[in-house]
């Protein structure tokens, strides 16, 4: 799990290093981004547990 985690942040830091490049809201949208998509790994991991 901890492998995949790592896997999707990397990608979401890669996609929006590429769409945003250096400006200043890159780092927002990437911790925005990331918040979102682990709480959906986490909601999908706990259904499965069930």
């Amino acid at each position: 799990m901890l492998i995949l985690i790592w896997f999707v942040v990397c990608i979401i830091f890669y996609l929006v290093h590429k769409i945003l490049g250096n400006s200043g809201h890159a780092l927002e949208v990437f911790a925005l981004v990331t918040a979102l998509v682990l709480f959906f790994i986490d909601r999908l991991s706990r259904k499965e547990k069930k």
